[in-house]
């Protein structure tokens, strides 16, 4: 059974979810980077709206991918296993990341702003046990996170310039 349709690219719905849910990823990745060197509560508020983002964007590209199809991947059956499992990973990591965020903020009884256009509130008491495996969990995702966005851009980079096949084109709209 497919769980996607296939299609020749990606809708533009879809790139452009993806283009944003990429540039709002590395900006809150950036964003805490910068709280973790300066101590910018500011930036850590805006690190976790771009989070909560992330997670709708990404939750709904994967409707849209649903809904619109998706390219098949290119090359061989092993190199489409691959990239099939790169994916997963890179999708559940899109998801993890923000939920595990927010759920250390709420066991810190404290409330997540997204760009005060609404608010998540946090628990009414501080639950020490469940904020520490929390922060445990963001970190080592934060560290997989990393990898994941280096194999990603790299192997888009070995399919364009090495392979010289479709696969980047596909995701710009720009197949012939």
């Amino acid at each position: 059974m497919k769980t996607w349709i296939p299609v020749k690219e990606f809708s533009a719905t879809n790139r452009v979810v993806h283009h944003l849910s990429a540039f709002m990823f590395i900006g809150a990745l950036l964003l805490m980077a910068y709280d973790k060197y300066f101590g910018s509560s500011d930036a850590m508020k805006l690190h976790q709206s771009f989070g909560m983002v992330v997670f709708f964007l990404y939750f709904g590209r994967i409707v849209l991918m649903a809904w619109f199809g998706k390219p098949e991947a290119l090359g061989t059956q092993l190199e489409k296993f691959m990239a099939h499992m790169a994916h997963l990973a890179l999708y559940g990591i899109l998801l993890l990341m923000p939920l595990t965020g927010l759920l250390v903020n709420v066991t810190r009884a404290l409330d997540t702003s997204v760009f005060g256009l609404f608010t998540i509130p946090g628990f009414e008491e501080r639950n020490m046990q469940m904020y520490l495996m929390m922060l445990d969990v963001h970190s080592f995702l934060e560290y997989v996170c990393y990898l994941l966005l280096l194999a990603h851009v790299g192997a888009s980079m070995f399919h364009h310039f090495i392979l010289k096949d479709d696969t980047m084109r596909r995701m710009w709209g720009k197949t012939g």
